[in-house]
């Protein structure tokens, strides 16, 4: 078997979304006679880094007894100026975040022992954060190994926050080509993200992008249609990455802005809004109303971490009755959720005046469920990819009245899905690991 380092800052039992793809990765190369060991935050630094974390051990039950896993240490801790001063000209002036450079000590140390031991054939980083890839990058050049670069997002592109200046926004533009360039193979989850590294960097030979999307684990459930029964739960899993303020910073023009806020820049918009749930209460509300019989029949359920917004917005819509917040559960308890579930809600960002580049991870688990979709989705990969499934009802998150409409055409049984199976087998996985497996001989 060959041997490869995988580095993947975020790794179970931490429960955060970006952990599934890498745990996947992992999970499945020894079947491709590929040997990964992980290089991954320790554990006793989750705090310091996520603040209040969530574990998950039923993830280490199933899959951790066959992992040979090293835990890398924030020997600088991200928190360690008690000064706000001094806080404050760290971050604005730190381009890709900071984890990278609590993390560089002690990384250097395990990287070197993990590679005199294991002599590996090829070094793989997943990102975000971004700023453990120059780390990589530089341990490959270091000891002559390949180094092939997963971008679970888009450096430049990931637009959540305005960057704190055109400045910030140039010098990550460049940080990004320069660590394509050095990277032996490049990994994207999306093929908008492609055509958007493509468009911003064209210098960069297309062979060394390859297209791995995300997947789900094992076979598929049977296709289970919305049932002829008195009521239906409508839920939804995960996190929405959506907050008022951050919102705020994106949509406020620079002359409303105080301070060093006038400073930033957003290379384009994207209203995270729309990732919320607001269009879908508002397109429901719209509906009971329309509708009033329906608001007894349907229950909606959110599994997740619970942000004050969400609950602000729930009563604004007047569906406290209705809406029931399940908290944070494990990955296990995630998926019985949402088999107990008559049909799944997602939504996307909405990129103004463009298409969105991302697909929510939670897509996939949802195709393995085999539940019908509820799409509250804006121009982009994820509506694409939804579309391509045939189990997603496309609502459009603009047209309130013509979804709210098709919603109860679906919920009366006039329209029935019709699951694309052949398109949804191939997220197996396995299949994508193959994929990865692959980029990894032919570097060698």
């Amino acid at each position: 078997m060959k041997n490869v380092l995988f580095v993947s800052y975020e790794f179970p039992p931490l429960n955060r979304g970006g952990v599934y793809r890498p745990l996947g990765f992992v999970k499945y190369l020894k079947d491709f006679g590929i040997n990964p060991i992980i290089l991954t935050l320790a554990q006793r630094d989750f705090p310091v880094v996520y603040g209040e974390v969530g574990l998950d051990n039923s993830i280490i039950d199933r899959f951790f007894s066959n992992m040979n896993i090293i835990e890398v240490s924030s020997l600088k801790l991200l928190n360690s100026n008690k000064s706000k001063f001094l806080n404050f000209i760290n971050i604005f002036f730190s381009i890709n975040g900071r984890e990278g450079k609590a993390w560089e000590v002690d990384f250097k140390i395990k990287i070197k022992s993990a590679i005199d031991k294991y002599k590996p054939s090829a070094l793989i980083v997943t990102a975000p954060p971004f700023s453990i890839i120059p780390l990589v990058i530089n341990a490959g050049k270091q000891y002559n190994i390949p180094v092939i670069t997963d971008f679970r997002d888009a450096m430049s592109q990931w637009n959540m926050n305005p960057f704190g200046s055109y400045f910030h926004y140039f010098l990550t533009l460049k940080n990004e080509r320069k660590y394509l360039i050095e990277s032996d193979a490049i990994i994207v989850t999306s093929k908008q993200t492609l055509n958007d590294f493509s468009s911003h960097h064209p210098k960069i030979s297309a062979s060394k992008f390859n297209y791995i999307p995300n997947g789900f684990d094992g076979k598929l459930e049977e296709w289970t249609p919305l049932p002829e029964k008195q009521s239906y739960t409508i839920g939804y899993v995960g996190s929405f990455y959506y907050t008022p303020e951050t919102r705020k910073n994106l949509f406020t023009p620079w002359w409303r802005k105080k301070g060093h806020h006038i400073f930033q820049y957003s290379p384009n918009l994207e209203d995270w809004l729309y990732r919320s749930p607001y269009f879908f209460f508002k397109t429901f509300s719209y509906f009971i109303e329309a509708n009033p019989i329906w608001k007894k029949r349907i229950k909606i359920k959110f599994a997740g971490f619970i942000p004050d917004w969400l609950i602000k917005m729930i009563e604004e819509f007047c569906l406290n009755d209705i809406v029931e917040l399940k908290g944070v559960i494990s990955h296990k308890d995630s998926i019985n959720f949402q088999k107990e579930c008559d049909v799944l809600l997602i939504t996307s960002a909405k990129k103004i005046n463009g298409r969105d580049y991302s697909i929510a991870g939670k897509t996939f688990e949802y195709f393995k469920t085999q539940k019908p979709i509820l799409a509250f989705v804006a121009e982009g990969a994820q509506k694409d990819l939804l579309n391509e499934s045939g189990m997603a009802l496309i609502l459009n998150p603009d047209e309130i009245e013509a979804s709210a409409r098709l919603m109860h055409d679906f919920f009366e049984r006039k329209m029935h899905l019709n699951p694309n199976i052949s398109f949804i087998e191939q997220f197996d996985r396995k299949m994508q690991t193959k994929k990865l497996a692959k980029v990894i001989q032919d570097l060698n």
